[in-house]
């Protein structure tokens, strides 16, 4: 549909009078001053909109459960408030996510520990972890309808996003929990994101992956075995975090510092009782579902999971450092892949300014 201005529409609504010059003062003028008064009472209201400036940023993110903090903040409105317009960009696996943040194609993203510390590992030393949405497993390893037991796993294939993404630190992880070697018993397999990966698991084409909610409930919901369930798991990962770069950090300080305000806005409207029926819409855009079971498990299980501020701790790092043989011996110190300021100066916030 073509756009017309007022003058346009007037004169095509009009042009079969306006050659009557009786008509033309009692219906071409106060037509013209109608449309007039509107744009001068609309004229505070545009000056408004232009005056208030947003930072437009390209934010990355995984398909999970852990990021749906993440897009519940953004369709709240919560990032806006502090002056922050987000664009949030799907990137399939931890690995892509890496590259884009370091090409600057994205300037902050959301994820998991695994492929961020291997990179800092390997040079990338401009990557820092602010923040994060969640510091506990949320996963469980699921197998298909065929497998009873853990042991019925060797030989078969374990789906992943990506090799070396945190979908395949978790697997493996997963895997060791149960007797099971990753490297020897089992071929890993790069299949994708969580609904693919569940396609994949469904039509046999693998016989084990893991999962997140809501996926979880319809794990149990088709009585398929659960191997194991890492939240009942003391282990702390770095489920969904902020990453940026030191360079974005020096150059825009107080815009990651508004993203962080926006990210704890947005969880508090995520787990606010009073929102229940908002989130639940978000998260049905998010999902493409209008599963509403699903859903509330979903929203329930992650308001648990987080019930404070977006904190990421030393340990969750730590603990992928020790559990990836590669990184071990490296003499790696988790600390400095971290920057707490912002984490410090938001909980400073919350103590001493009313939200």
């Amino acid at each position: 549909m073509k756009l017309r201005s007022p003058e346009t529409f007037l004169s095509d609504n009009l042009k079969s009078k306006i050659h009557n010059p009786k008509l033309y003062s009692s219906v071409y003028i106060p037509a013209v001053i109608l449309v007039l008064t509107l744009l001068i009472s609309l004229v505070p209201s545009l000056l408004l909109a232009q005056s208030k400036s947003f930072r437009e940023l390209n934010i990355g993110y995984p398909f999970g459960g852990s990021t749906s903090y993440f897009w519940v903040a953004h369709r709240s409105g919560s990032f806006e408030k502090h002056g922050i317009r987000v664009r949030p960009i799907f990137i399939r696996g931890g690995v892509q996510g890496v590259q884009a943040l370091l090409a600057r194609d994205v300037l902050i993203e959301m994820q998991g520990a695994s492929a961020i510390v291997n990179a800092w590992a390997q040079g990338a030393k401009e990557l820092r972890y602010v923040g994060a949405v969640g510091n506990k497993l949320d996963y469980i390893l699921v197998g298909h309808s065929t497998i009873k037991t853990p042991a019925d796993l060797k030989g078969k294939r374990i789906a992943v996003s990506q090799i070396g993404s945190s979908s395949d630190f978790v697997a493996r992880y997963a895997l060791r929990q149960v007797g099971l070697n990753p490297e020897k018993d089992v071929t890993i397999v790069a299949v994708g994101a969580a609904g693919e990966r569940w396609a994949a698991l469904n039509g046999g084409h693998v016989q084990g992956t893991i999962v997140q909610p809501p996926l979880t409930l319809l794990a149990r919901k088709a009585g398929l075995p659960i191997l194991v369930d890492l939240a009942k798991v003391d282990f702390d990962y770095t489920i969904s975090g902020v990453v940026t770069t030191t360079s974005f950090i020096r150059a825009e300080p107080e815009t990651v510092m508004n993203f962080m305000r926006g990210l704890a806005d947005g969880m508090d409207f995520y787990r606010d009782e009073n929102n229940k029926e908002k989130v639940l819409e978000y998260l049905g855009q998010y999902f493409r579902s209008k599963a509403i079971e699903e859903l509330e498990e979903t929203r329930r299980a992650y308001s648990q999971v987080t019930p404070g501020l977006p904190f990421i701790t030393a340990k969750a790092i730590e603990n992928v450092i020790a559990n990836d043989k590669n990184l071990a011996g490296m003499g790696l110190k988790a600390e400095e892949l971290l920057d707490l300021s912002f984490l410090q100066k938001l909980q400073q916030e919350r103590k001493t300014k009313p939200r």
